[in-house]
């Protein structure tokens, strides 16, 4: 169900809205971190307008108003600058995860569990180019990204946790916890590049319905795989 290495809530800031062009953009007085940020900040609203094939280094310096060369002292190729990207876009969606974690603490696994599910599915809808730049991971050089790594193999490691917690309670129909996470992870990562590749609109979902849309698909399959589906709150 995760982004994370089988592949995710409040909302965030986005970082997906376009920006005001017409702000004034200095060429000089950048520090390392603010460049940096800068590049990040223009790449992700490349993706949004434009999809990610549109993102290149020389572009996003153009966005974010700083000569063509300086940001190659930081990102020397596009990989290096969506790498970059990714990790911004993970440290917002951990923070959406662990607030969705936080306010079910107490309730049961298969809950918590739904709160998971929910955090994702609202994330990816609210944060389209976050969801689609953090997806592809063949724009990504994860070796260079350690700590990505590491919440990416978090997140999948909470999925099994939560089911297997749910499993050893005896909450599910089903014993088998991988195969019960991978059909979550397929399910919400699939809505939501159907949502992102406007394909929900030929089942009548527009992007209004489309949070709704996703969360009752996904609590129909909760109540699927529970042994006991009402005696559990969803959050979805």
């Amino acid at each position: 169900m995760l982004a994370g290495r089988t592949g995710p809530r409040l909302q965030s800031p986005r970082m997906d809205a376009k920006p005001d062009e017409t702000a004034p953009t200095a060429r000089r007085g950048y520090h390392h971190g603010a460049l940096k940020a800068a590049m990040v900040e223009a790449a992700v609203a490349l993706v949004q307008e434009r999809g990610a094939d549109a993102v290149t280094v020389r572009e996003a310096a153009r966005r974010a108003g700083v000569s063509s060369g300086a940001p190659f002292r930081h990102f020397p190729n596009r990989t290096a600058l969506m790498t970059a990207a990714a990790e911004e876009a993970m440290r917002r969606f951990r923070a959406e995860i662990d607030a969705a974690m936080a306010e079910a603490a107490g309730e049961d696994a298969l809950v918590r569990f739904s709160a998971l599910a929910l955090a994702y599915l609202r994330w990816s809808v609210r944060n389209p180019a976050l969801f689609e730049i953090l997806g592809n991971r063949r724009s990504l050089d994860l070796a260079r990204a350690p700590q990505l790594q590491a919440d990416l193999a978090t997140l999948s490691d909470l999925v099994i946790k939560l089911l297997t917690e749910a499993r050893d309670a005896g909450l599910l129909r089903s014993d088998d916890v991988f195969y019960l996470a991978l059909n979550a992870r397929t399910m919400a990562y699939g809505m939501s590049h159907m949502l992102i590749d406007q394909q929900l609109e030929e089942w009548g979902i527009d992007d209004a319905l489309a949070e709704a849309a996703m969360a009752a698909a996904m609590r129909h399959y909760l109540r699927g795989i529970a042994a006991d589906p009402d005696r559990h709150a969803f959050r979805v």
